[in-house]
């Protein structure tokens, strides 16, 4: 059996000069592939998701499909890019796409504007909720969210946008920059009483956004909301708060320390001058604890080991283990770098850290800008 062209190909380039020697579509020889890419993202995570992992959906005659939190890079062009789904899967899929968001930018145009296919999504500048309140759920085979941050949007889970689709039937997939954010909206997720994959797809179709400290691959991960909160769930507000504090120690991390280390509540084996082995765990910023006795040390950039402190018994037994998913161990290790060790750090300059998020969010959106424009 044939491949799709999303599935054929592992790359943009083979993938994009797959599309050009079609009728039609010889105009993507004279685009750059930065571009061409860019326009074709959101497209081609849908793509390679329901190739994945929905065919039944793909081979229907047509598909409607609704963007939730649409701003720009998954609307370029008034989301007419939207049309190739049927080149990417290989199939005579007829194509209906809605985009909605608070911060839709309809006016976002691409340097292949003028190539685009003629059909435009309709677009609705507003929430979720505010949308399903003047339209059917049931008018959609399909939603998708890209880049949620559910940590910072709870409000989409709490006006119930999510779960009157699912409860439906509608597929709502979402996508991640990477494996840890996909954790993260799925801790989000879990506390508002949904359930989300378990396992992610890994696309190879995404946008590198980042830059020399960061890491940033916009549709990299994809993944589903599966499940709805049970009637009466309870937001579970204590983890929501310890998910804060890993982001915020993290945000510490990057902007005072800067230094790579493993990762954050990870084993690790230290051997000292003597050659003795000890077997530790990484909480934060090349500092590791013992948990036999809570003595952290601190292995300096010259490569000393200071002490730094002592972690109370209580705190030690909470530690996750092996067993437990990796975001558990870096919730437990914020929490101690959080309680025990940040007065160990030196002294910072007064800093806002929502300020430096905000610098951090418009520097990547220039980057992606630029994407679509080269």
């Amino acid at each position: 059996m044939i491949q799709p062209p999303i599935l054929h190909h592992e790359s943009w380039q083979a993938l994009i000069s797959e599309l050009a020697l079609r009728d039609g579509f010889a105009f993507l020889r004279g685009v750059p592939v930065s571009v061409a890419s860019a326009v074709l993202a959101a497209p081609a995570a849908i793509a390679r998701w329901l190739a994945l992992r929905a065919p039944q959906l793909a081979l229907a005659p047509s598909l409607s499909i609704l963007v939730i939190g649409a701003e720009t890079t998954d609307a370029p062009d008034q989301g007419r890019w939207y049309q190739l789904l049927p080149q990417l899967l290989e199939t005579s899929l007829q194509v209906a796409v809605t985009l909605v968001g608070a911060e839709l930018d309809t006016r976002f145009a691409s340097a292949a504007a003028a190539h685009a296919p003629g059909t435009p999504a309709q677009c609705f500048h507003c929430g979720l909720a505010e949308f399903l309140a003047q339209h059917d759920a049931l008018d959609f085979d399909l939603a998708a969210v890209f880049q949620p941050g559910l940590q910072k949007h709870q409000l989409w889970l709490a006006e119930g946008g999510f779960a009157r689709l699912i409860a439906t039937g509608v597929p709502c997939i979402a996508s991640s920059y990477e494996v840890d954010e996909y954790e993260m909206d799925r801790w989000v997720l879990e506390c508002y009483g949904y359930h989300a994959s378990t396992e992610p797809v890994l696309n190879p179709f995404f946008l590198d956004l980042g830059d020399a400290r960061t890491g940033v691959r916009w549709g990299r991960a994809l993944w589903q909301i599966e499940t709805a909160p049970s009637t009466g769930f309870r937001v579970d507000r204590g983890r929501l708060t310890a998910l804060d504090t890993l982001t915020r120690m993290v945000m510490h991390s990057m902007t005072e320390v800067g230094a790579p280390s493993p990762g954050y509540g990870m084993p690790v084996e230290l051997q000292s001058s003597d050659g003795k082995r000890m077997p530790l765990v990484h909480v934060f910023d090349n500092r590791f604890v013992d948990l036999a006795n809570g003595h952290v040390v601190h292995l300096t950039a010259g490569g000393q080991a200071e002490e730094a402190g002592k972690i109370p018994q209580d705190a030690l037994l909470r530690y996750p283990g092996m067993e437990a998913r990796e975001i558990e161990r870096a919730v437990w290790a914020a929490d101690i770098k959080s309680r025990y060790l940040l007065e160990s750090y030196p002294l910072r300059a007064a800093a806002d850290d929502a300020l430096t998020a905000r610098g951090m969010l418009a520097a990547m959106r220039g980057r992606t800008a630029d994407l679509f424009n080269k």
